[in-house]
C-alpha cells in the first residue's frame, strides 16, 4: 500500500522528535524532581516511530501528494505528543487545553493559556521553548537535515510544508538546502544567546528567549516576560535585531555568508521587508510620540521599533501596552501583524513576497487592460515568474481572507466579541499570538472558551502549514490509491 511509504518516513522523523522530548526530562532529573511525563513520551513517541517504521516501506520515490501527507501527519503527531507531558504532570488539567499550548509553541504562535509561568517547573519553561524552536524552522526542514538518501524528490517535503514561491530555488538541492537552513539556524540562535548572557540575563532564561526570538515564537521563561527589560536599551536591541534576522530569508542570509552582504542587498523581498519595517516603525512612532508628552523620544521610539516588530515578525513579545496606545498606533500594529515576514523565514503571515507577487501582477493586469496585445511577465530580482505561482498566490489570499471571515464568524459565535474575534483569529491565523483589548499583551488565553480555542488550534495549524497542507487533505480525491495493495513485485507507481 502507497500509505506504508509515508508511515515509514513520519516513523523516522518521531524518532528524532522522541529524542528532543528526552531534553526536558534530561533538565528535569539533573536539576529538579524527575519528570517521568517525558521519559513516557519520549519512549511513546519512539515505540510509534518504531510501529510505524517496522509496517512501512522505505522508497526514494515520493510525489507531491505524499508530501502533503507526510508534512500533515507529522505536524498531528508531534502537536499530540508535545500536548501529552502538560497533561500527565498537572500542569494543564484539560486535554483541550494541553493541546491549545502545544499547538501554540510547535507552530511558533506563542498565544498561551498558562497565566502564571513563573508557577511551573523549569523543564516545561525550557519545553516550550524547544516546541518552539523545533517549530519554527519547520518540523520537516529539520527531518530534511538530518535524514539521508531521500532523493530529489524530497523537495515536495519542503513544498508541502511551505507553499511560498521561491525564485531561484533549485528542486533538487532542497536537501542539501535544509542542512544550510538549519546551520544558519543554529548560527543566529548561540548568537542571541551569548547576546542576551552578556546583557546579564541568567543563562536559562537567555537560552529560552533566544528558543523563542528566533523562530518568532513568543513563549517567554517568566510571568512577566519581556516588560522586564522595557527600560533596558541593550537587551530591546539585542530582541529587535534578531527578530528582524528571524524575519528575514534563512537561504538568502547563507548566501550572502557565501558570496557577500551585497547579495543580501540585492535581494527584492528582502528590501521590501526592510522598506515595510521601517514605514510601520514610524507610522507608529509618530502617532505614539504625539499623545506621550512626557516620554523621552528615545523611549517611545524604541517601544515603536519594538512592538512593531515583534507583531509584524509574527514574534508575540511586548515591552509596551499597546492596549493604551492611540488608535492609528494600534491600527499600524494590527495591519502588520498580517504581513508576517520573507520566504524562508521563521514567520507566519501572508509573507512579504505573495504581497510583491500580488502587487506586481495586479499592476500588469491594469496595463494589460489598457493595453490588451501587451506581453509582460512579472519579475522578482530579475527573474520571471511562471504563471502557476502568480495563480497560487491569488488563491492563497482568497483561501486566507476566506478562513479569516469563517474564523472570525465562528469565534464570535463562541461567545466573545465581534472586535475580540477579529483580533485574536488574526493572532492565531498569522501566528502572532497577541490579540487586543482582553486578549492583549497582559492577558492570556485561558479565558476562551473550548470551543474557541478548538478554533484557535486549526487555525494555527493552517497558518502554520500554510492553508493548501491541511485543506488539500480534506479533498475526497486526495486518498485515492493510498489503501491499495499493490503486487510485491510490482514498482510503487508516483500517484
Amino acid at each position: 500500500m502507497r500509505i506504508q511509504i509515508v508511515m515509514s518516513l513520519v516513523g523516522r522523523l518521531l524518532y528524532i522528535f522522541g529524542g528532543f522530548i528526552a531534553i526536558p526530562f534530561i533538565y528535569s532529573l539533573i536539576f529538579e524532581t524527575a519528570y517521568w511525563s517525558f521519559a513516557i513520551t519520549s519512549i511513546l513517541s519512539m515505540v510509534i516511530g518504531y510501529g510505524l517504521s517496522e509496517w512501512g516501506l522505505k522508497s526514494d520515490s515520493f510525489s507531491l501528494r505524499d508530501g502533503f501527507l507526510v508534512v500533515g501527519s507529522t505536524w498531528l503527531f508531534t502537536v499530540i505528543l508535545g500536548a501529552i507531558p502538560f497533561m500527565m504532570s498537572g500542569i494543564v488539567t484539560h486535554p483541550l487545553d494541553a493541546l491549545f499550548e502545544s499547538t501554540s509553541g510547535i507552530t511558533a504562535t506563542g498565544a498561551t493559556i498558562i497565566y502564571n509561568v513563573d508557577e511551573i517547573p523549569k523543564s516545561f519553561v525550557l519545553w516550550r521553548g524547544l516546541m518552539h524552536w523545533i517549530g519554527g524552522m519547520g518540523i520537516i526542514v529539520l527531518i530534511l537535515s538530518f535524514l539521508r538518501n531521500l532523493g530529489a524528490d524530497a523537495a515536495h517535503f519542503f513544498n508541502a510544508e511551505a507553499s511560498v514561491p521561491r525564485p531561484g530555488v533549485v528542486m533538487p538541492r532542497i536537501q542539501s538546502m535544509a542542512s544550510k537552513l538549519w546551520k544558519v539556524y543554529v548560527t543566529f540562535t548561540v548568537l542571541c544567546f551569548l547576546m542576551l548572557l552578556m546583557g546579564g540575563i541568567e543563562a536559562f532564561d537567555a537560552l529560552n528567549y533566544a528558543f523563542s526570538i528566533i523562530s518568532t515564537g513568543g513563549f517567554t521563561p517568566t510571568t512577566a516576560g519581556t516588560f522586564l527589560y522595557a527600560h533596558d536599551t541593550y537587551i530591546s536591541a539585542v530582541f529587535i535585531v534578531f527578530m528582524i534576522l528571524a524575519g528575514g530569508n534563512f537561504s538568502v542570509y547563507y548566501t550572502a555568508l557565501q558570496k557577500g552582504w551585497r547579495s543580501l542587498i540585492s535581494d527584492f523581498e528582502t528590501r521590501m521587508y526592510w522598506l515595510m519595517l521601517v514605514v510601520g516603525i514610524l507610522i507608529t512612532f509618530i502617532f505614539l510620540s504625539l499623545q506621550t508628552n512626557t516620554t523621552p523620544l528615545g523611549d517611545t521610539f524604541c517601544s515603536a521599533a519594538f512592538m512593531l516588530v515583534s507583531l509584524q515578525t509574527g514574534s508575540g513579545f511586548a515591552i509596551s501596552d499597546y492596549d493604551l496606545w492611540p488608535g492609528a498606533s494600534q491600527m499600524t500594529l494590527f495591519i502588520a501583524s498580517f504581513f508576517g515576514g520573507c520566504s524562508g523565514s521563521t514567520t507566519g503571515g501572508i509573507k512579504i513576497i505573495r504581497l510583491i507577487i500580488l502587487l506586481k501582477s495586479s499592476i500588469m493586469y491594469l496595463r494589460k487592460s489598457i493595453h490588451p496585445d501587451m506581453v509582460q511577465v512579472v519579475r522578482i530580482n530579475g527573474k520571471p515568474m511562471p504563471d502557476k505561482w502568480i495563480q497560487m498566490t491569488q488563491q492563497f489570499i482568497f483561501l486566507y481572507l476566506l478562513i479569516y471571515v469563517v474564523s472570525v464568524f465562528l469565534m464570535a459565535c463562541s461567545g466573545v466579541s465581534t472586535g475580540d474575534a477579529l483580533q485574536i483569529v488574526t493572532a492565531f491565523l498569522s501566528n502572532v499570538g497577541l490579540g487586543f483589548g482582553g486578549y492583549g499583551p497582559t492577558d492570556s488565553f485561558s479565558a476562551l472558551s473550548y470551543a474557541g480555542k478548538l478554533i484557535a488550534i486549526i487555525d494555527m495549524l493552517l497558518g502554520r502549514l500554510e492553508l493548501f497542507t491541511i485543506l488539500v487533505m480534506l479533498h475526497p480525491q486526495f486518498w485515492e490509491g493510498y489503501f491499495i495493495k499493490k503486487d510485491a513485485n510490482k514498482r510503487y507507481r508516483i500517484i
